[in-house]
């Protein structure tokens, strides 16, 4: 124990002395002639560049801000069918402590008075010389202003109820060979509402989507969707989520019997062989659910007029709608025909 003290207070010992030195030597540093002309050098850098931001804050400068637009006196009935922005950007030209001013405390807001605007006709437009006066009133009169962005705020509304109109999907879809659409494609919303002005609601006929193209889908896809816009109008909701469903695929073989059709009262037709096996592709989710009464094949006696004596093709007469690339093995039978005996 007392060899592990004295070793611990020789470390001590040791780095106490090892700051002292540094600290000489950072001294001798700070008291040469080459430090003190270091510091000096610094020193007036500085006073120069506060004599250069003075002198500048001075000068004339341009400068960029953002300014707040409201609207106001906008009567409850009133819906606005355009979109209206709730920013401008201005550039202006002052002196550098003026600007720095406006930088400090903020340009108030613009108010947009729609008493004072409103009109038979559902829009107006806030000119570059009517923002232009506004926006002077919060400013110095030395203070030049040089751009406004926009440089007019176009303004649509309408106080009608608004008309329901149904929403068409435009767009196509395909998926991988191993897979299937199946089952219908769905909007979260088939009509919306359109407010406007009756010259604009009596030109309009439907709805439609943004185009929309998925392609080699594998699987269910939701996707929003904007709605396209019409000038003057405002669509509510302006987006529809699409879902497109997809499944894999599987093979089904059924056996089915072959069914003569079309035949002539007094004739009768069997087949060679009786059944045949049919497959097709089909959803995953509905293997278990197609069964062979789903399904019928046969033959037309009609196509034997100028074929008598040989085979005849098997048809596939019915099926569910959703199945695809159904096959039949074989695609054509043997065949006699036999007359019946007795009254019919």
């Amino acid at each position: 124990m007392r060899e592990e003290l004295f070793v611990q207070n020789g470390k001590m010992n040791n780095n106490a002395e090892s700051l002292k030195n540094t600290e000489s030597k950072l001294g001798k540093l700070l008291r040469s002639d080459r430090s003190k002309e270091v510091f000096t050098f610094l020193l007036f850098l500085l006073l120069s560049f506060i004599f250069w931001a003075l002198q500048s804050l001075d000068e004339d400068v341009d400068g960029t801000f953002t300014v707040n637009v409201k609207y106001v006196n906008v009567p409850e009935r009133v819906v606005f069918t355009s979109d209206l922005p709730d920013k401008i950007d201005i550039r202006l030209r002052d002196k550098g402590t003026v600007l720095m001013g406006y930088l400090m405390n903020r340009i108030p807001a613009i108010e947009i008075d729609f008493r004072r605007y409103e009109n038979k006709n559902g829009v107006f437009v806030i000119t570059q010389a009517q923002l232009s006066s506004l926006l002077h009133k919060s400013l110095k009169n030395t203070t030049g202003l040089l751009a406004v962005t926009p440089d007019s705020i176009p303004v649509y509304y309408t106080d009608n109820a608004g008309k329901k109109y149904r929403v068409r999907l435009r767009g196509s879809f395909s998926s991988e060979p191993q897979c299937v659409i199946y089952g219908e494609i769905e909007m979260s919303s088939d009509s919306v509402m359109v407010y406007a002005p009756s010259s604009v609601l009596k030109n309009i006929k439907e709805i439609v989507t943004d185009s929309l193209v998925l392609t080699a889908l594998s699987d269910t896809v939701r996707v929003s969707l904007n709605l396209s816009g019409i000038q003057g109008a405002k669509i509510v909701p302006d987006k529809v989520e699409v879902m497109v469903p997809v499944e894999e695929i599987t093979t089904k073989t059924l056996s089915l019997p072959v069914v003569p059709q079309n035949l002539p009262v007094g004739i009768s037709m069997l087949t060679f062989p009786a059944s045949v096996q049919v497959s097709c592709m089909i959803p995953v989710s509905q293997f278990s659910k197609i069964q062979a009464e789903d399904f019928a094949v046969g033959v037309d006696y009609e196509q034997l007029q100028d074929d008598l004596g040989k085979k005849i093709e098997v048809q596939v007469l019915n099926k569910p709608l959703f199945v695809n690339n159904i096959s039949v093995n074989p695609d054509s039978v043997e065949y006699i025909l036999e007359e019946k005996v007795g009254l019919w």
